[in-house]
C-alpha cells in the first residue's frame, strides 16, 4: 500500500510524540518527530512535509512562535496546532495568522485523520452554513462535483467551531441562522480567520440592501439572494480561488 500524506509532529513530550507517530504509522502516513521548536524547523528545512502536527505550549520557543517562522520556510505547509491548554490567546493569533486549525488534547484521532485529509490542498475547502438542510446537501453536492472539498454547518456556533478546525477558502454564510445569527456569526469568524473569503447570503429581499452594506463595511466579499444562480455563482467561486491561489486575495478576504 502506499504511503498517505508526510507528516512532522512536534511536541515536547517525547512519550506522546512517539505515541502520536505509531498511531499515525499504523494508519500508514509517514512521520518525522522533533521535541522542541528549533529542531523543527531544521527539519522543515531539509524535508518537505504535507503537514506539520505541532504543540503549542512547549518551552524556549512555543509553538506559534515555531510556525511563524515556519511559515518562512514553507509558507504553503499546513500546520495543525494541538493544545491541552486553556491558551486561548495563543490558538487565536495562531488561527490569524494562518493555522490550519487548532485541535484539543486529548487528541480525537478520527477527528485529527479528518484534519489531515482536508488539509491535503486539492481543491478549494468549502463551508456551508445554513439551517436549510436540503440547501445545505444541494449545494455541498454541487461543490464537489466541480472538486471542491465541502464542510457543511447548520447554526452559527458548529460554524465558528469549524473553523478554528479547519482553514477555509471559501465560507457561505445564510444570515438568517438558530441562535446565532448570520451577521455575529460572520464577525466571530473574520476574528479567528482574516483570510477566509466570506459570501453572505440571504433569503429574505428586504435584508439584501442593509446586509450588503454591512458586508462591505466588514470586507465581506458579496451578499447574494437565493436562490443561488449557479451559472453566476460558480464561476465567482473559481475567480476566487484563482485569486487566492495567485496570492491576490489580501488579509481581508476580498
Amino acid at each position: 500500500m502506499a504511503k498517505k500524506n508526510k507528516i512532522l509532529v512536534v511536541d515536547d513530550n517525547e512519550a506522546l510524540c512517539n505515541m502520536i507517530k505509531d498511531i499515525l504509522e499504523m494508519e500508514n502516513y509517514e512521520v518525522s518527530t522533533a521535541l522542541d521548536g528549533f529542531k523543527a524547523l531544521e527539519l522543515v528545512k531539509q524535508e518537505t512535509f504535507d503537514s506539520v502536527l505541532m504543540d503549542i505550549k512547549m518551552p524556549v520557543m512555543n509553538g506559534v512562535e515555531t510556525f511563524k517562522k515556519l511559515k518562512e520556510i514553507a509558507p504553503k505547509t499546513p500546520v495543525i496546532m494541538v493544545t491541552a491548554y486553556a491558551v486561548e490567546d495563543l490558538i487565536g493569533e495562531a488561527l490569524r495568522e494562518g493555522a490550519f486549525a487548532a485541535l484539543h488534547k486529548p487528541i480525537d484521532f478520527e477527528q485529527l485523520f479528518e484534519t489531515i485529509d482536508c488539509a491535503t490542498p486539492d481543491g478549494g475547502l468549502v463551508l456551508v452554513v445554513d439551517d436549510e438542510r436540503d440547501f445545505c446537501t444541494t449545494l455541498q453536492h454541487v461543490l464537489k462535483q466541480k472538486g471542491y472539498r465541502v464542510s457543511i454547518a447548520y447554526d452559527g456556533e458548529a460554524a465558528i467551531q469549524k473553523t478554528r478546525e479547519n482553514n477555509f477558502d471559501i465560507i457561505i454564510c445564510d444570515m438568517r441562522l438558530p441562535t446565532l445569527n448570520g451577521l455575529n456569526t460572520y464577525l466571530a469568524i473574520r476574528e479567528i480567520r482574516p483570510y477566509s473569503t466570506v459570501i453572505l447570503i440571504s433569503g429574505h429581499s428586504e435584508e439584501k440592501e442593509s446586509l450588503t452594506t454591512m458586508a462591505v463595511e466588514e470586507n465581506a466579499y458579496i451578499c447574494l439572494e437565493k436562490p443561488l444562480n449557479m451559472d453566476e455563482f460558480l464561476p465567482m467561486l473559481n475567480e476566487i480561488m484563482d485569486k487566492k491561489r495567485s496570492g491576490e486575495v489580501g488579509k481581508s478576504g476580498a
